[in-house]
């Protein structure tokens, strides 16, 4: 069932597409590239919510953590003193020393 069709039976027509950068194409193009600021305002805010953000989830999971009976903890593979290593990089300085060597 294939049957030739000719361009005049469409009732549209495609624009000429090029996939050639557009700065290669049109020469008396200039763009208004503005480098990026290092630091700023905004980024600072950004990193200080973030920090906030890693820091309130960390409080909730410990609040919900503590709630839990020791059974509850032994189920899940954890008991109390697991707490420091889970929330605590400090705590943790030996585990990373070992994977160092």
């Amino acid at each position: 069932m294939s049957t030739s069709t000719a361009d005049n039976h469409f009732s549209f027509t495609l624009p000429s597409l090029s996939y050639i950068d557009t700065s290669l194409e049109d020469q008396n193009r200039v763009e208004d590239v503005r480098p990026a600021r290092a630091g700023g305002l905004s980024e600072w805010l950004a990193v200080r919510v973030a920090a906030f953000r890693a820091w309130s989830a960390q409080r909730r999971a410990m609040g919900e953590l503590s709630l839990m009976s020791d059974r509850e903890l032994m189920d899940v593979g954890l008991n109390r003193g697991d707490f420091a290593r889970m929330f605590d990089d400090t705590a943790n300085a030996d585990l990373h020393a070992r994977g160092n060597r």
